[in-house]
């Protein structure tokens, strides 16, 4: 599952021909709208919608926050030529593009003051950004419905889905409900299905769930965090709405866990995929038996602790960080 032939190779991208968006123009409006998503990222979805859209299916993207994934899929699907030149005559009746999102950003679960900065612009956590995330894909209100408010309380009517990005999956409750609502909406060796956190040093049941999936999908790559997949068979009502991460053991969750793609990740990414792994055991087992795995972590990966050496300055933050949180028990 997780070799890809011929695939494309670059900093932080490991992708399948087929998606191969390295020379693909883009608007430099979609590098301009705010977003925490990567410039990759952003050229992986424009090219999506540009040239593998092909109208059978709605766009999705899950957790828009102000709006960085969600124009890059607009600016994407209006170039494309086959969508400009036959929208009447496809399956969508109704407005191709749905984006979530909640609309602020939690503040700290200790009260304190948080803000985020991107380029002039300061956010507070705890404050609405909707207003923000409006004006960023107003130039596409035609394409894009805009859903404010918890996802967990949306459903996603019998549409199928052709390309969707997801990143929403911050709780376990988040994670099983993109599962149940969006895996038997995808179309057989059609449908593009984007984790944007994968390659993330917590949310473990991302991997879970995903390791559980492997026999619906090929694997494309990956882009910085985002796992890409495509989905090769359809996935059946009762098989999404199994939550392995809740219901299977620990022993079962580590399998599933383990089971991605491994060879071709930079020293940094393996690191953070043993955090989540860390965060699993403590989680799903005892938090002193992930203390002590912890420590195999921190020996294994001592060339990326120091800060002054390592290629990603955060790594020795992120290791601590969960020594911090699994002695607390608080995972947020």
């Amino acid at each position: 599952m997780y070799e890809i032939d011929d695939a494309e190779i670059a900093r932080g991208c490991y992708i399948h021909p087929e998606i191969s968006f390295s020379k693909t123009e883009v608007p430099q409006s979609v590098f301009e709208t705010p977003g925490m998503v990567s410039i990759a990222e952003r050229k992986l979805l424009y090219s999506l919608a540009s040239k593998n859209f092909q109208q059978k299916g709605y766009i999705v993207d899950a957790g828009s926050f102000m709006g960085a994934s969600v124009v890059s899929l607009a600016h994407g699907l209006m170039s494309n030529s086959d969508f400009s030149n036959n929208r009447n005559s496809n399956i969508l009746d109704s407005k191709p593009i749905s984006s979530y999102e909640l609309g602020f950003l939690p503040k700290p679960v200790n009260g304190s003051d948080r803000v985020w900065e991107c380029d002039s612009l300061t956010y507070k956590f705890g404050e609405s950004f909707v207003p923000i995330l409006e004006n960023s894909i107003s130039p596409f209100e035609s394409l894009i419905e805009l859903n404010i408010g918890d996802f967990n309380e949306f459903s996603w009517p019998d549409n199928p889905i052709e390309i969707c990005f997801i990143d929403v999956c911050k709780t376990q409750n988040l994670n099983k409900h993109v599962s149940a609502e969006f895996m038997p909406k995808l179309i057989e060796r059609e449908s593009f299905f984007i984790n944007q956190d994968f390659f993330f040093d917590r949310l473990p049941w991302i991997k879970v769930t995903m390791g559980y999936l492997e026999d619906y999908f090929d694997w494309y790559g990956q882009v910085f965090s985002s796992s890409i997949y495509k989905c090769k068979k359809p996935i059946p009502k009762e098989v999404a709405e199994y939550d392995p991460f809740t219901e299977a053991s620990l022993e079962e969750c580590l399998k599933l866990h383990d089971n991605h793609p491994k060879e071709h990740l930079t020293d940094a990414h393996k690191l953070r995929m043993c955090l989540s792994r860390s965060y699993l055991i403590a989680m799903k087992g005892d938090k002193d038996e992930a203390l002590d795995y912890l420590k195999v972590v921190e020996s294994d990966y001592e060339h990326m602790m120091d800060e002054n050496t390592s290629i990603d300055r955060n790594d020795r933050f992120r290791f601590n960080r969960a020594v911090r949180q699994i002695k607390s028990g608080i995972f947020s």
